[in-house]
C-alpha cells in the first residue's frame, strides 16, 4: 500500500533563466537522488526516473502544479488526506517546465505563474533568497535496517515552494539563525541538513560566510 511522502525540504539560491516583469524561469535542484537522507530515506535513481517521466505529459501541457508552501493539516484525517495529495489551483505559485537528473540531484526547471502565490515567488527570486522545496508523493517504502527505500511507482504530487521555520534548536534573530554544530547532517554528497530543511553546499557556505548563519561551536 503506497504512503504518502512529505520529503525534506533543499534549499539552494536558484538560478533565474529568463525574466519578465510578471514572472521568471529558474533552475534549482529539487531533490537527492540515490543517498539517504535526513528523514532516513533513499530514492534510486531509477525509480525518481520513473516517476519523474509519468509526469512528462504535465510539463507538455503546462499541468504540472506546484503550491507555495505544503497544505496545513486541518485534524480531519480524511480531509487531510484528500487535500495532501491534491493540487489546489488557488495555491499554485510555480510548475515545473523540465528536469534532469545529475550528480545525485534532480534539477527541475521552474516558471512562477500569473497568480497571487506566483507573484510572491517571483518576489522571493528576485530578493535572492534561498528558496527551498519539498515533494508530496505516493509511494510504497521498503525498510532496510537503518533507513527506507522508495519503491516504484513513485507517483509525484508536486514540489511545493516553501519557507524555513524557526527550529526548536535554532535561535532566530531577524535574518540571522544560529544553529547547534550537534544538530547538523552532511551527505555524502555535501548536502547540509538541520531538522528536515537542507541546503545545498555551495548555498550553505553562503550563508556562513555572510554571517546569515552562526554557530554555538565551531563548524568543521
Amino acid at each position: 500500500m503506497s504512503s504518502l511522502i512529505i520529503e525534506s525540504s533543499l534549499f539552494s539560491e536558484a538560478k533565474i533563466i529568463k525574466e519578465t516583469p510578471s514572472k521568471a524561469i529558474f533552475r534549482c535542484p529539487i531533490q537527492t537522488v540515490d543517498e539517504v537522507n535526513q528523514n532516513h530515506r533513499m530514492y534510486p535513481s531509477s525509480v525518481l526516473s520513473e516517476g519523474m517521466g509519468n509526469c512528462e505529459s504535465r510539463m507538455k501541457r503546462r499541468a504540472f502544479y506546484s503550491e507555495l508552501d505544503h497544505p496545513l493539516p486541518t485534524g480531519n484525517d480524511h480531509v487531510d488526506g484528500i487535500r495532501q495529495t491534491t493540487v489546489s489551483l488557488e495555491k499554485v505559485s510555480h510548475i515545473i517546465r523540465d528536469y534532469e537528473i545529475k550528480n545525485k540531484h534532480l534539477f527541475g526547471e521552474m516558471e512562477t505563474t500569473s497568480t497571487p502565490n506566483g507573484g510572491i515567488l517571483l518576489g522571493l527570486l528576485r530578493d535572492r533568497t534561498g528558496v527551498g522545496f519539498s515533494m508530496r508523493g505516493l509511494a510504497e517504502l521498503e525498510r532496510m535496517q537503518d533507513y527506507n527505500v522508495v519503491k516504484a511507482p513513485l507517483t509525484i504530487i508536486a514540489f511545493d515552494a516553501v519557507s524555513m521555520p524557526s527550529h526548536k534548536a535554532a535561535v532566530v534573530d531577524f535574518n540571522e539563525m544560529k544553529f547547534e554544530q550537534e544538530l547538523l547532517f552532511e551527505s555524502p554528497s555535501g548536502v547540509v541538513c538541520l531538522n528536515g530543511k537542507c541546503f545545498m553546499p555551495d548555498y550553505f557556505d553562503k550563508l556562513v560566510e555572510t554571517k546569515m548563519i552562526k554557530f554555538f561551536k565551531r563548524w568543521v
